[in-house]
């Protein structure tokens, strides 16, 4: 099976939702590392900003799907996302 992507767009300097995002995605890496690929967007003069139409940080894209902008979502929520996106 190939790993769910998730993207992270996040600020620089981080907002308070930022860092939460991090801390986050580097449980989510520890628990489920050999199916998911974190990447980092840190910036809107990123392409995928634009790609993804994201207006505001943090914000995640889970495989495709722009799921979370805005805003941090809890563990749960982040999981239950990445589940509908096939994770096992």
């Amino acid at each position: 099976m190939s790993k769910i992507r998730i993207e992270a767009f996040v600020s620089i300097p981080p907002c308070s939702g930022g860092v939460a995002v991090k801390r986050l995605l580097k449980e989510i890496e520890a628990e489920f590392g050999g199916q998911v690929e974190i990447v980092y967007h840190t910036g809107p003069g990123d392409v995928e900003w634009d790609e993804y139409a994201i207006g505001s940080a943090p914000a995640m894209v889970i495989g495709e799907l722009v799921k979370f902008v805005g805003l941090a979502p809890s563990k749960d929520s982040l999981v239950g996302a990445l589940r509908e996106a096939g994770l096992e």
